[in-house]
């Protein structure tokens, strides 16, 4: 009895110091994978473009010129989208750039843009699929079959490398925390004006349209830019800045200032200084208020 008493004793203690190894390895192993490793853990930078325009009325003979991300005067983004690049923009429309004292800005022409309404949603029990194909039918004018106005949405996006993170690297390839004169930004900007603790920022620009339009038409427009570091730490954790512009457009063919905001700093970063850009404090003493290039 002694004896197998002894036999079950080892056999737990083995058993025991099996599973303090393993979850010792687990440990090391999950302390490895939530650690960011100097040299490994790799941190990839991204540029973004996103314009999303909606029209309540149809619009003819269209001619729009928008800001584009510029740097050192010039704009990858809009090379990118002038040479058929992108995202969804119609076959229709014909995109290019023209300069605006000095500064690349993007041209969109179109004979023609029409409403673009859509039924409601259909909706679908989580775990079913739906019963026989989806056909979705668009029409140019509100009713009661159609009555959701969606945008034209089109775009480009810019990979900017990929580094390694080091003990003494902060946001990634990408400076999310000081854009302005270090990285693209909307342009050309005007009138710019920081917060108190000078991570956000806003600013007018100027936007031109042409158009033949009923009267009271109006045309939405939505400019989103982006910078962004993302990497991989038990799930994805990111940083950013985004440069935002929002302009409602009704009246007369021509130029006109529409109002913009960039936020930086926004996300996760490794260490915890969040000093504000450079350029914050040349603003506060009076300088380079309308030259932002």
């Amino acid at each position: 009895m002694k004896r197998w008493t002894k036999i079950i004793a080892y056999a737990l203690g083995g058993l025991a110091a099996i599973i303090l190894v393993l979850l010792l390895a687990g440990a090391a192993l999950f302390y490895q994978a939530a650690t960011l490793q100097e040299g490994k853990t790799e941190i990839a930078g991204t540029y973004r473009y996103d314009v999303s325009l909606t029209t309540d009325a149809a619009l003819r003979n269209v001619t729009l010129i928008i800001p584009l991300p510029v740097h050192n005067d010039t704009s990858a983004i809009g090379e990118i989208l002038s040479e058929s690049g992108g995202y969804g923009v119609p076959d229709d429309w014909n995109l290019s750039i023209t300069g605006v004292d000095g500064t690349p800005m993007l041209v969109v022409a179109a004979a023609e843009i029409l409403p673009r309404y859509a039924p409601r949603p259909i909706a679908v029990t989580a775990g079913e699929e739906p019963a026989g194909a989806v056909t979705v039918t668009y029409s140019s004018a509100y009713s009661d079959t159609t009555p959701v106005l969606l945008p034209y949405s089109f775009g480009a996006a810019v990979e900017a490398g990929i580094t390694y993170y080091t003990a003494d690297l902060d946001a990634g390839p990408i400076d999310t925390k000081h854009p302005l004169d270090t990285e693209p930004v909307l342009a050309p900007k005007g009138n710019l004006a920081p917060s108190a603790d000078g991570r956000n920022y806003t600013y007018d620009c100027p936007l031109y349209l042409s158009r033949d339009a009923p009267a009271g038409a109006n045309l939405t427009l939505s400019i989103r830019f982006s910078g962004s570091n993302e990497w991989w730490l038990l799930g994805w954790s990111s940083n950013a800045y985004t440069d935002l512009i929002l302009a409602d457009t009704q009246g007369e063919n021509g130029w006109r200032r529409v109002r913009g905001t960039l936020s930086t700093g926004e996300g996760r970063y490794f260490h915890g200084d969040t000093s504000p850009s450079p350029r914050f404090f040349s603003l506060q003493s009076g300088k380079d208020q309308n030259d932002i290039r």
